[in-house]
């Protein structure tokens, strides 16, 4: 029985919209309408297909998880899941905390790293207090060196999630932290 040997040349691997589409967890229009934004590189094949790199993807991936267009992905996301929800947003863990005040989520989506107060300090806080310790905490940041989930986790966060990650996994951790408020 013959061998196939396969050779590595060092030429890229180049991926369809749709396999880029799944490597990220997004649609296909996401995809295109990145590569029309000149967003993400991409190559136009003669037969008006577009194809795109495996480091190009790989790049853009790691620059989507920290693209402010990402909050607002987010925000579609949870109001496409939950029509009834009201969302709020805010920049720094001050602002956080005076919204979480005011508002009174049921589930706070946190980032680890905000300016002024960063999130590991804005769960403490909100766990430390009464009127705030059932809040359903969502820990997510795009820099998961040393030991970010225990530490964040030992804060009192409910979950995590390292950027960049696919909408459907936000997606099924937001619905999932939601049931477990029901069931309390």
């Amino acid at each position: 029985m013959p061998r196939r040997l396969t050779v590595k040349t060092g030429q890229p691997r180049y991926l369809t919209t749709r396999q880029s589409a799944v490597r990220l967890g997004v649609t296909i229009n996401a995809i295109k309408a990145w590569i029309r934004e000149e967003r993400l590189p991409a190559l136009k094949t003669p037969g008006g297909h577009h194809r795109i790199s495996e480091s190009d993807l790989l790049e853009f991936h790691a620059r989507l998880a920290d693209d402010p267009s990402l909050l607002a992905a987010l925000r579609e996301t949870i109001e496409q899941v939950i029509p009834e929800a009201i969302v709020a947003v805010a920049t720094d863990g001050y602002e956080a905390l005076v919204q979480v005040g005011a508002f009174r989520p049921d589930v706070l989506v946190l980032d680890i790293r905000m300016p002024r107060l960063d999130g590991f300090e804005v769960c403490r806080r909100l766990k430390a207090k009464k009127e705030t310790a059932s809040i359903r905490i969502l820990a997510v940041t795009a820099h998961p060196e040393g030991q970010v989930r225990d530490q964040v986790m030992a804060c009192g966060a409910d979950d995590f999630l390292e950027k960049p990650f696919a909408i459907e996994k936000f997606r099924s951790r937001v619905v999932g932290l939601l049931a477990k408020g029901l069931r309390a």
